[in-house]
């Protein structure tokens, strides 16, 4: 059994194997909120006649110490835990619409990521997460035909339940600042610090290019950052 995320629009960027099993799935629907054990595939049994509405789970980024261990699911396949936050902060701003897949289960829906936070923990390079996603529903649209008569019913997929853009505000660098501090004081969450980078890269970058520095996340005092909430 393997969780994987896909990036449904330009299959550019890196599917996200999770490298290990969840021991449960939360799965939302428009009138109740149930957990599976998907521990074992036999309980994994989705509500049949009602509206999915999400999904949610707790899990571990094991981190380079662990990359050859047994229990890597994706036939041992590892990803650097930093490169999974970047991707799952990348498809957070931009609302990229994501395909969840759950092998060997009915786990498999267009979505889109409503929220994760990610801790660091332990000298193995692990990092604890909590992740969530809205299901990304049809619409049934209406067409006429040119005549004006007859008329079709066409599936598209929507965006009705798309995470709305939220406003953003600003903030200006201090001494002792860096992306994370700033995430964890704005956000309430310092893993989200590569969105403040995203919403930010062309100043931030552009200025790190200029003093020679090569960490990408480099920034100094008196630069004036976007926020994203």
């Amino acid at each position: 059994m393997n969780i994987i995320l896909m990036n449904s629009i330009d299959f550019v960027t890196a599917d996200i194997y999770f490298p290990m099993l969840p021991e449960e799935i939360n799965v939302e629907t428009a009138t109740r909120f149930q957990t599976y054990d998907i521990m074992s595939v036999g309980e994994i049994k989705l509500p049949l006649g009602e509206e999915l509405t999400g999904f949610s789970w707790s899990g571990i980024l094991p981190g380079k110490n662990r990359k050859g261990q047994a229990y890597i699911t994706g036939g041992g396949y590892w990803m650097e835990p930093l490169k999974i936050q970047q991707l799952l902060s990348f498809y957070r701003v931009n609302g990229t619409k994501l395909r969840l897949i759950v092998t060997d289960t009915p786990i498999n829906h267009y979505v889109y990521l409503a929220d994760y936070k990610i801790t660091y923990k332990g000298k193995a390079g692990d990092y604890f997460y909590d992740i969530s996603f809205i299901v990304a529903k049809d619409l049934k649209v209406i067409k006429e035909s040119s005549a004006g008569t007859a008329i079709q019913q066409v599936s598209t997929a929507s965006n009705t339940n798309r995470p709305a853009p939220q406003p953003s505000s600003t903030y200006t660098v201090k001494a002792g600042d860096s992306l994370w501090k700033i995430a964890q004081t704005e956000l309430s969450n310092g893993s989200r610090y590569p969105e403040i980078y995203s919403a930010n890269q062309q100043l931030i970058d552009s200025e790190n290019a200029k003093r020679k520095v090569r960490d990408k996340y480099t920034i100094y005092p008196g630069q004036v950052l976007t926020i994203p909430r």
